[in-house]
């Protein structure tokens, strides 16, 4: 992976750091679908690395759902942008998710811990995963196309540089070996440059001494 060009004087506008979350998000789904319906029942190494990998996806999933709610909805709420209709909709949206990322690592876990029926479980864990892509399709898909236009419009400059940076520091300060290195593999060179100036400087650091760790985990959990 190329290095991550340093942060100039001038960001980027054009870049939206929480679209790029969102698509790192739901891409990781995709991976974890594919990896289950791959994965063998006597193949122990790689149901734990499942269970650590997955582990740090509902970490940065859940960071970006705490986010929103903590900063975005509130903040939109107050301002009249958002109706009870659309709020109800997006809390449903995040309790229907943190479930099945809880059922999903409940079964991965089970796999991980080698309790037995282990291909069940793999049938389970594939139909949860399977789940989840569906679902957060359509719920990223409904933040994307309600909430950004809605920031650019009632939110000015400096309050949607602080989003930005807070959208950054929310995936750079997850765990260390699903941090900055797992967004970057969803980025492409010009991305990553144009983020760089939203990271960090302690979390860019991190990442550089320590980013091939997700590369090497990803590879056992996902082949």
């Amino acid at each position: 992976m190329p290095d991550t060009p340093e942060p100039t004087a001038a960001i980027s506008t054009d870049v939206e750091v929480a679209s790029l979350v969102r698509r790192a998000l739901l891409d990781s789904t995709k991976e974890l679908v594919d990896a289950l319906r791959a994965l063998g029942v006597v193949d122990r190494r790689r149901q734990r690395a499942l269970d650590r990998w997955f582990a740090g996806y509902a970490d940065q999933l859940r960071r970006h759902h705490e986010l929103l709610d903590s900063m975005v909805v509130p903040a939109l709420a107050a301002r009249g942008a958002l109706d009870q209709r659309a709020l109800d909709t997006l809390a449903a949206d995040h309790a229907w998710v943190d479930q099945l990322l809880s059922d999903l690592g409940d079964a991965l876990g089970i796999l991980s811990f080698g309790l037995g029926a282990e291909a069940w479980w793999i049938g389970k864990a594939s139909d949860l995963a399977v789940a989840l892509h569906h679902v957060l399709t359509g719920q990223l898909s409904r933040e994307q196309r309600l909430l950004t236009p809605l920031m650019a419009r009632w939110f000015d400059d400096a309050e949607r540089d602080v989003l930005q940076r807070e959208a950054m520091r929310a995936v750079a300060n997850g765990p260390v070996r699903f941090s900055l290195a797992w967004l970057y593999t969803h980025l492409d060179d010009a991305e990553r440059a144009a983020v760089a100036g939203f990271v960090p400087a302690a979390s860019r650091l991190s990442w550089r001494s320590r980013r091939t760790s997700y590369t090497r985990s990803a590879v056992v959990a996902l082949g």
